[in-house]
């Protein structure tokens, strides 16, 4: 009897031994993912707020058929459309969409495609479709147009040396754009109280560091022009608002010409040979009415005498975009000051155009290498002086056009939602956005009265 009750005390001991051995590399096995990480793993496996543009969306899908189509084809459920909006003279539509919680590896894929399949009633030889969704947002964004009998004016931004189109303009480590999410519902008609603004983007390479680009502003500024012709769609009655932050103002000013150059300028007609101010000369019928569309330039940071760029040149050592970062320096700034100069009697005499100069008052970090990699790190300083950005015409040198930004270079066009400096801003290009409309309604009213 003693011998079956040992034997049974035996056998619960090993079952609760073999139990607990069970129990204990269960457990490990559940622990060791988020707690044992192999040498050189990364801290996250997830990516927050990605950003992408969506181009080639139908014109008649809305942001929900557009949310649920990606979803289904990426398997990405904190998809989010934030925008979405018809491109000039095209039959498409473009969107913005963001990712909440990306996979990692999608930090290194820039775009991809994604068929979008032909409808039962299609004609079976017609063209494939495609969607197109990509990260750089090169050329002309289109984040908001109104409805066409609302569509008044037309707003482009330009991002700055070592920018981005559109994360230039984004809150620092957040999601709000204000160009996108803020802008278009305060650019309101007098008339009416509704959106009449179409708010673009335009988006090129400006990179510093390991830049493969040689193109100098003319190059740039001659792209631009282009993108700009194809969607400005020629209205005599819609002005244009230009909005540049740092090199984006200089490429505004830039905006080629198509026909002479200056002959004020012979000595350095090779260096910077077309320009706004040419362009007004052009006898081109699509320059001169692109011009004449452009009521108002809203400049950020924009050194128009050049800037501190002491910590940039060892960044792009003797790389092809050298003669673009030493164009912008401000201990030798003659090309600029010239073209500064032209820029102003271009643009015509007090009710002809606008131009606004906001600053910085904030030093930013300068460039330095860390580790082998370059990061904004150094000895602060203030990149763009207030001289060098205040540049407007004597009948503008008020507190209305020249407007002090409390932030650094790169931060002074990064806005959050309610941000009492955006506030500043938005007051400021609503009110040109009105007054250029009243300008090009007077006009129109005129040229007729002379029609007749």
């Amino acid at each position: 009897m003693g011998t079956i009750e040992d034997n049974h005390t035996s056998l619960l001991a090993l079952i609760t031994t073999l139990l607990t051995i069970v129990t204990y590399h269960f457990v490990l096995q559940r622990l060791t993912p988020s707690t044992v990480k192999p040498k050189g793993a990364q801290k996250s496996s997830v990516v927050h707020n990605l950003t992408y543009r969506v181009m080639g969306v139908p014109i008649d899908w809305d942001r929900e058929r557009l949310r649920l189509f990606l979803t289904a084809e990426t398997n990405l459920e904190s998809l989010s459309i934030k925008s979405l909006a018809r491109e000039a003279n095209t039959d498409f539509q473009t969107a913005t969409a963001t990712l909440g919680d990306a996979p990692s590896h999608l930090r290194n894929i820039q775009s991809w495609q994604i068929r979008i399949p032909k409808a039962p009633n299609a004609q079976p030889f017609g063209e494939q479709q495609w969607l197109v969704v990509e990260r750089d947002f090169l050329g002309i964004t289109t984040l908001y147009a109104p409805p066409p009998d609302d569509h008044k004016v037309d707003v482009v931004a330009l991002s700055g040396l070592g920018g981005h189109a559109f994360g230039s303009f984004r809150e620092r480590k957040g999601t709000h754009m204000w160009l996108r999410d803020s802008l278009p519902g305060h650019l309101t008609s007098e008339a009416d109280g509704k959106p009449m603004a179409r708010v673009m983007i335009y988006g090129y390479d400006s990179a510093v560091a390991q830049s493969k680009s040689m193109q100098n502003i003319e190059d740039l500024s001659t792209t631009f022009h282009n993108s700009l012709l194809a969607s400005a769609g020629f209205s005599p009655t819609r002005p244009i608002i230009l909005i540049g932050h740092s090199l984006g103002g200089l490429i505004i000013k830039q905006v080629r010409d198509a026909n002479k150059l200056s002959p004020l300028l012979p000595a350095i007609n090779s260096h910077a040979n077309k320009s706004l101010i040419t362009m007004s000369r052009s006898q081109i019928v699509d320059d001169q009415r692109l011009f004449r569309s452009i009521y108002g330039v809203v400049f950020f940071g924009t050194p128009h005498d050049g800037m501190d760029i002491s910590s940039l040149i060892p960044m792009v050592g003797d790389g092809p975009n050298r003669f673009l970062i030493e164009s912008m320096n401000r201990m030798n700034s003659q090309i600029l000051s010239i073209q500064q100069r032209d820029f102003h009697r271009a643009l015509g005499s007090e009710g002809d155009s606008e131009v606004f100069c906001f600053y910085e008052t904030v030093e930013s970090p300068t460039a330095q290498k860390v580790d082998g990699q370059w990061k904004m790190t150094g000895p602060t300083t203030i990149l763009v002086t207030k001289s060098s950005a205040t540049h407007c015409r004597p009948w503008e040198d008020g507190t209305e056009h020249i407007c002090a930004i409390a932030r650094a270079h790169s931060e002074m066009v990064k806005f959050g939602p309610h941000d009492h400096e955006y506030k500043n801003v938005r007051e400021r290009i609503r009110s040109l956005c009105r007054r250029a409309v009243r300008a090009r309604s007077r006009l129109q009213t005129i040229t007729a009265k002379w029609a007749y």
